[in-house]
Protein backbone atom coordinates (compact mmCIF):
# COMPACT_ATOMS: atom_id res chain seq x y z
CA UNK A 1 0.00 0.00 0.00
CA UNK A 2 2.99 2.47 1.06
CA UNK A 3 4.52 2.04 -2.48
CA UNK A 4 0.75 2.99 -4.05
CA UNK A 5 0.89 5.90 -2.44
CA UNK A 6 4.46 7.00 -3.07
CA UNK A 7 3.49 6.49 -6.40
CA UNK A 8 0.40 8.84 -6.66
CA UNK A 9 2.25 11.71 -4.54
CA UNK A 10 4.92 11.54 -6.53
CA UNK A 11 2.91 11.21 -9.60
CA UNK A 12 0.19 14.45 -8.45
CA UNK A 13 3.90 16.25 -7.82
CA UNK A 14 5.16 15.79 -11.47
CA UNK A 15 1.48 16.69 -13.14
CA UNK A 16 1.35 19.88 -10.74
CA UNK A 17 5.05 20.72 -11.88
CA UNK A 18 4.74 20.24 -15.34
CA UNK A 19 1.42 21.71 -15.49
CA UNK A 20 3.23 25.12 -13.54
CA UNK A 21 6.09 24.86 -15.84
CA UNK A 22 3.94 25.35 -19.04
CA UNK A 23 1.34 27.89 -17.87
CA UNK A 24 4.61 29.73 -16.59
CA UNK A 25 6.20 29.32 -20.16
CA UNK A 26 2.94 30.13 -21.71
CA UNK A 27 2.82 33.41 -20.04
CA UNK A 28 6.61 34.76 -20.53
CA UNK A 29 6.11 37.14 -23.89
CA UNK A 30 9.16 38.19 -25.94
CA UNK A 31 9.29 41.98 -25.65
CA UNK A 32 10.58 42.81 -28.94
CA UNK A 33 7.72 41.07 -30.36
CA UNK A 34 5.16 42.09 -27.95
CA UNK A 35 6.23 45.66 -29.57
CA UNK A 36 4.03 46.54 -32.99
CA UNK A 37 6.84 47.87 -35.43
CA UNK A 38 6.10 51.27 -37.31
CA UNK A 39 4.52 50.79 -40.95
CA UNK A 40 7.97 52.76 -42.37
CA UNK A 41 9.49 50.26 -40.02
CA UNK A 42 7.59 46.86 -41.61
CA UNK A 43 8.48 49.09 -44.66
CA UNK A 44 11.95 49.14 -44.85
CA UNK A 45 12.29 45.43 -43.47
CA UNK A 46 10.08 44.19 -46.64
CA UNK A 47 12.68 46.54 -48.64
CA UNK A 48 15.82 44.44 -47.12
CA UNK A 49 14.26 41.61 -47.72
CA UNK A 50 13.45 41.74 -51.43
CA UNK A 51 16.90 43.39 -52.08
CA UNK A 52 18.93 40.70 -50.20
CA UNK A 53 16.95 37.70 -51.75
CA UNK A 54 16.37 38.72 -55.34
CA UNK A 55 19.30 40.62 -55.51
CA UNK A 56 17.98 43.59 -56.60
CA UNK A 57 20.04 46.18 -58.49
CA UNK A 58 19.37 50.25 -57.50
CA UNK A 59 17.52 50.99 -60.45
CA UNK A 60 15.27 47.82 -59.46
CA UNK A 61 15.30 48.90 -56.03
CA UNK A 62 13.86 53.01 -57.01
CA UNK A 63 11.20 51.48 -59.12
CA UNK A 64 10.04 48.89 -56.31
CA UNK A 65 9.91 51.47 -54.08
CA UNK A 66 7.76 53.60 -56.96
CA UNK A 67 5.05 50.38 -57.05
CA UNK A 68 5.16 50.29 -53.15
CA UNK A 69 4.14 53.90 -52.77
CA UNK A 70 1.48 53.78 -55.94
CA UNK A 71 -0.10 50.63 -54.33
CA UNK A 72 0.02 52.31 -50.98
CA UNK A 73 -2.06 55.50 -52.73
CA UNK A 74 -4.17 53.40 -54.65
CA UNK A 75 -4.84 51.06 -51.11
CA UNK A 76 -5.68 54.80 -49.24
CA UNK A 77 -7.82 56.33 -51.86
CA UNK A 78 -10.07 53.76 -52.11
CA UNK A 79 -10.60 52.50 -48.15
CA UNK A 80 -11.00 56.77 -48.27
CA UNK A 81 -14.14 56.18 -50.73
CA UNK A 82 -15.38 53.04 -49.03
CA UNK A 83 -14.75 54.16 -45.84
CA UNK A 84 -18.16 56.27 -45.13
CA UNK A 85 -20.29 53.40 -46.87
CA UNK A 86 -18.84 51.05 -44.40
CA UNK A 87 -19.52 53.49 -41.26
CA UNK A 88 -23.24 53.68 -42.38
CA UNK A 89 -23.71 50.00 -42.83
CA UNK A 90 -22.53 49.87 -39.26
CA UNK A 91 -24.67 52.76 -38.10
CA UNK A 92 -27.74 50.97 -39.55
CA UNK A 93 -26.69 47.22 -37.83
CA UNK A 94 -26.57 49.27 -34.38
CA UNK A 95 -30.38 51.11 -35.24
CA UNK A 96 -31.49 47.78 -36.16
CA UNK A 97 -30.10 46.01 -32.79
CA UNK A 98 -30.82 48.74 -30.54
CA UNK A 99 -34.58 48.40 -32.72
CA UNK A 100 -35.62 44.90 -31.07
CA UNK A 101 -34.24 45.32 -27.58
CA UNK A 102 -36.08 46.42 -24.34
CA UNK A 103 -35.42 49.80 -22.16
CA UNK A 104 -33.23 47.39 -19.62
CA UNK A 105 -31.18 45.88 -22.86
CA UNK A 106 -30.80 49.12 -24.59
CA UNK A 107 -28.71 50.39 -21.28
CA UNK A 108 -26.44 47.31 -21.71
CA UNK A 109 -26.03 47.27 -25.62
CA UNK A 110 -25.13 51.26 -25.24
CA UNK A 111 -22.44 50.30 -22.55
CA UNK A 112 -21.31 47.83 -24.83
CA UNK A 113 -21.09 49.90 -27.79
CA UNK A 114 -18.87 52.42 -25.36
CA UNK A 115 -16.54 49.50 -23.84
CA UNK A 116 -15.77 48.41 -28.28
CA UNK A 117 -15.17 51.94 -28.67
CA UNK A 118 -12.32 52.60 -25.97
CA UNK A 119 -10.77 49.50 -27.09
CA UNK A 120 -10.76 50.71 -30.23
CA UNK A 121 -9.08 53.99 -29.31
CA UNK A 122 -6.43 52.11 -26.71
CA UNK A 123 -5.68 49.41 -29.36
CA UNK A 124 -5.38 52.07 -32.51
CA UNK A 125 -3.00 54.56 -29.70
CA UNK A 126 -0.84 51.87 -29.40
CA UNK A 127 0.04 51.37 -33.04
Amino acid sequence: MVPLYLLLVFGSGALVGAFGYRLYSANTVNAEQSQKKSPEALRQRYLKDYESRLKLNPDQMQKLVVILDETRAKYKATHDSIDPEMKRIAAEQRERINAMLDDTQRVEYGKMLEERERRRKQSSSGR
